[in-house]
C-alpha cells in the first residue's frame, strides 16, 4: 500500500510538471479580462489550479473539474474574493490562513488553468449575508485546516469556508452532498469537494473561461 501511494504521488508530480511546462511555453500569456463581469456579493468563484495539490483534488473529485473555490465580497466599493488555501503565504506569514484578493488575482493564469463564477438564482440576500460572514472570518484570521476536518470550524479548508459562510446565512450550498475517499494515502475520509457546491441547481453560471 505504501509503495502504491509513493507511485501515485510521483505520477501526480510528473503531471504537474508537464502542466506547468505547457502553460509556460504555450504562448498563453495574457491575463483574464474581467472588466465586463458584473459581480455581486456572495458569488462563488471556482478555479482549476496548476499545482500538485490541485492535481490531487482534481483526481479524487471525480464529479467536477475545479480544485479551488472562493466567495466574492465588497470592500470599500471594490469587489474582492475571500478564500483559504495552502501555500500562498504573504508578508512573512508563518501559517496558511484566510486571505482576500482581487478577482484578477484569484483567476490569474499563474494560479488558474480555467475558472467560473456562479450565483444564486432567486435571492441576493443569502449571498450578501454570506459575504458579511466571510469578512468576519477574514478579520478573525481563520487558519487553513490541513486535517480537512468538518468536525469543527476553528480551522477551515476552501469549500468548508464557503459552506460555513452560506450556512450562517441560512443556506446549505452543498444540499447535503459529501464525497467519500477511500484507500488513498493521506486523503481518505469524507469531504466537501468543489463539485459538491458547483452541482447545486439553485445557482446559475455567470462567467467562465
Amino acid at each position: 500500500m505504501k509503495r502504491v501511494g509513493i507511485i501515485f504521488l510521483a505520477v501526480l508530480i510528473l503531471l504537474t510538471v508537464f502542466s506547468l511546462l505547457f502553460f509556460k511555453y504555450s504562448g498563453k500569456k495574457e491575463e483574464i479580462d474581467l472588466s465586463a463581469v458584473h459581480f455581486e456579493e456572495g458569488d462563488i468563484a471556482f478555479r482549476r489550479g496548476i499545482g500538485t495539490k490541485s492535481s490531487v483534488v482534481s483526481h479524487v473529485d471525480k464529479k467536477g473539474i475545479y480544485s479551488h473555490v472562493g466567495i466574492v465580497v465588497k470592500q470599500d466599493s471594490v469587489f474582492m474574493v475571500i478564500h483559504i488555501t495552502p501555500g500562498e503565504r504573504e508578508n512573512g506569514e508563518t501559517e496558511d490562513k484566510i486571505k482576500m484578493e482581487l478577482p484578477e488575482q484569484f483567476f490569474s493564469l499563474k494560479k488558474a488553468q480555467f475558472g467560473a463564477l456562479i450565483r444564486l438564482k432567486d435571492s441576493l440576500e443569502y449571498g450578501a449575508n454570506a459575504a458579511q460572514k466571510a469578512l468576519q472570518l477574514l478579520q478573525e484570521g481563520i487558519l487553513f485546516d490541513h486535517d480537512y476536518s468538518l468536525e469543527n470550524s476553528d480551522k477551515m479548508y476552501c469549500t468548508e469556508l464557503i459552506w460555513q459562510t452560506y450556512l450562517s446565512a441560512g443556506k446549505d450550498v452543498t444540499q447535503g452532498r459529501r464525497s467519500s475517499v477511500e484507500n488513498m494515502p493521506l486523503y481518505s475520509g469524507t469531504y466537501i469537494f468543489p463539485s459538491d457546491i458547483f452541482d447545486n441547481d439553485e445557482f446559475t453560471l455567470i462567467y467562465k473561461f
